[in-house]
Parts: structure tokens; C-alpha cells; sequence
């Protein structure tokens, strides 16, 4: 998961730009796709059925985050399940396990109200909210990093992290000719 972008949007308005901005690509990219090329594996395993379902646990868990809940619970991961404690890859994994098994419909449906509550959530922010740390929004999951803005979060989890997987569905398909360059 990408936490950091090249710059940063100074305002809410910019930033719920780019998460639409990368939502509408992703979606251009999964509609290209049918049935069995979402639910095929890649090359390292995951199938682009589990890269939505990834993405919606992320986009859960920042939606809890902005709004000071606890926010590993709504991604389907225990509580104390934080990357300082478990490590960002192990979150992966037990995501990716959960899910593994959810019919391709649902973890669509899942993706689109969790970026809908993603975006929602943000939406209600100031534009002062995005330069405040980590640790003002999760106090009880304090971090190494909780003095970083959350901003970066806000990237990680939506228009950064849509990107990123949107970049690795189209290079699974590229070669079969299913989304366009």
C-alpha cells in the first residue's frame, strides 16, 4: 500500500478531485474485464477479484480513521491488528483470507460503498484536517509515523492506493489485449 504521494492537494476539494479522478480510471479499467479474467490469479497470486476486495478494507479502515474510529475492525482485521504491531503485510494477508471466498458481485458492491464512505468521510474534513497527524485522529493506535498528516493516509488509502492496483490489474491483462493504454 502506498502511503506517500509526489504532492500534496492543500485543499479537500482537490483531494476528493484525485480520489474521483482515480475511482472513475479504476472502474474504466475493471469494466473491461469479465468474469473469469477477475476472478483469474496473477503472478503473484492474487486474482483482481482480491485487489478490489483489498481495496475496499483500506478504504473502510480510512473511512474509520478520518470519522476517530477504531479502524481496523471495519477492514475485517482484529483489533489489535495495526502495522506496527503485525506489520502492513500480514494486514494484507488476512485481508486477502477473509475475503478469498466472497463472490466477485459482493466484492464489488463491497469496493463501491466502501469508496462511497471513503469519500464521504473525507468530504467532511477541513482543509486544516488534512495537515493534521495521524495520532490526532487515532489516538489509541499511536505509530512511529502518527505525527505524519493525514493526508498521507487519506493517499494511501484512496486515489495513491487505487492507482497502485489499478497499475497491477493493467499489467496482469495487458498482454491479453483486455484494458487499453
Amino acid at each position: 500500500m502506498s502511503e506517500k504521494t509526489a504532492e500534496s492537494p492543500p485543499t479537500v476539494q482537490e483531494v476528493l478531485k484525485r480520489i474521483e479522478s482515480e475511482w472513475e480510471a479504476l472502474q474504466r479499467v475493471l469494466s473491461e474485464l469479465d468474469a473469469d479474467q477477475m476472478n483469474t490469479p496473477g503472478g503473484e497470486g492474487w486474482s483482481t477479484k482480491d485487489e478490489v476486495a483489498h481495496l475496499a478494507a483500506w478504504a473502510r479502515g480510512l473511512a474509520a480513521l478520518v470519522r476517530k474510529e477504531r479502524r481496523y475492525p471495519p477492514m475485517g482485521l482484529p483489533e489489535d491488528a495495526a502495522p506496527n504491531t503485525v506489520g502492513i503485510e500480514r494486514m494484507n494477508q488476512l485481508i486477502y483470507e477473509r475475503n478469498r471466498d466472497v463472490p466477485l458481485e459482493e466484492a464489488l458492491a463491497e469496493l463501491q460503498a466502501a469508496h462511497q464512505e471513503a469519500y464521504a468521510a473525507v468530504a467532511e474534513l477541513s482543509d486544516d484536517d488534512l495537515m493534521r497527524p495521524y495520532d490526532d485522529f487515532q489516538p489509541q493506535d499511536r505509530r512511529p509515523d502518527g505525527h505524519t498528516p493525514i493526508l498521507w493516509r487519506i493517499a494511501g488509502n484512496t486515489y495513491g492506493h487505487y492507482a497502485e492496483h489499478r497499475e497491477t490489474v493493467e499489467k496482469q491483462w495487458k498482454n491479453c489485449g483486455a484494458t487499453n493504454e
